[in-house]
């Protein structure tokens, strides 16, 4: 396969994925209009207008439902399409695949990449202020501010993390690496990654996020390294960075750049060394 025809067709997961997000919010809002003008009147003993279907769909857990749809459908198609087209594997042998320094590494590297994307974020938003104020809407729209569901939660930090990496890192990755070295292939899957989340802002510091995922990926040579790091970072940024919000400022700035340095410096450091051991066993 060409170069030009392998960048195409590593576009097309990331196509089938948008496709199935709006899939899920129709869907949704089909079952909706049942009950609503259908069931409705018989089950409340009242009728339901266009404004109510509408005041439905904005709600925040009619959202989260339809990410969780979302989820679920590409976790069965693109682990299919992992697994039969892109020779994927869902076997691990713990012993053998992997070393406790990985995983070290990957804990380090945690609040390292969530404090290295905060700084891109600020950097980008200072030039374009239009984008964070984009980019706090989305968060209120979709439940991920300060009041998070626990339906929320669930979608964030489990559903989420598997389903794009299955996307992200299981089928574009590889497919890009059929025609690319490491790097490119990195590149084209970071960017796509990016262009998913479809907010200027997010899309900035998703692609930095993107880079890493897509190095743990490639030196763990398992998905499962790259889910586990990705439900952790989610984890950190739905349950502890809220809570440190409310630190004293200079504590805070304090935490950020130690974990900044050193989260990054130390964990890419025992993650490497960990391959490195695993490799020679």
């Amino acid at each position: 396969m060409s170069k030009v025809k392998t960048l195409l067709f590593s576009i097309l997961p990331l196509i089938i994925a948008i496709a199935i997000q709006f899939f899920a919010v129709y869907y949704l809002l089909f079952i909706a209009a049942i009950f609503l003008y259908g069931l409705g009147p018989f089950l409340t003993g009242q009728s339901y207008s266009m404004d109510d279907l509408l005041i439905l769909a904005s709600d925040m857990d009619f959202n989260t439902i339809a990410m969780i749809i979302f989820s679920f459908c590409s976790m069965v198609i693109f682990g299919i399409w992992y697994k039969k087209r892109c020779g994927g594997s869902f076997h691990i042998n713990l012993k053998q695949d992997t070393h406790p320094f990985e995983f070290l590494g990957l804990l380090l590297l945690v609040p390292g990449t969530q404090y290295l994307s905060s700084m891109v974020a600020a950097i980008v938003s200072a030039i374009f202020p239009s984008w964070m104020v984009a980019y706090e809407e989305l968060l209120e729209s979709a439940g991920l501010d300060a009041n998070i569901s626990l339906l929320m939660l669930v979608y964030s930090v489990l559903m989420a993390p598997i389903s794009e990496e299955l996307i992200f890192r299981g089928v574009i990755f590889r497919i890009a690496q059929r025609a690319f070295p490491f790097w490119i292939a990195n590149i084209i899957q970071a960017v796509l990654f990016g262009a998913f989340h479809m907010n200027p802002l997010q899309a900035c510091y998703t692609f930095v996020i993107g880079l890493i995922l897509g190095y743990i990926c490639h030196k763990g040579g398992s998905i499962y390294h790259v889910i586990f790091f990705h439900i952790l970072f989610n984890l950190w940024g739905t349950v502890i960075s809220p809570w440190m919000i409310n630190l004293n400022p200079i504590i805070l700035t304090i935490i950020m750049l130690v974990s900044l340095l050193l989260g990054l410096s130390l964990g890419f450091y025992y993650f490497n060394l960990g391959n490195q051991i695993k490799s020679r066993k």
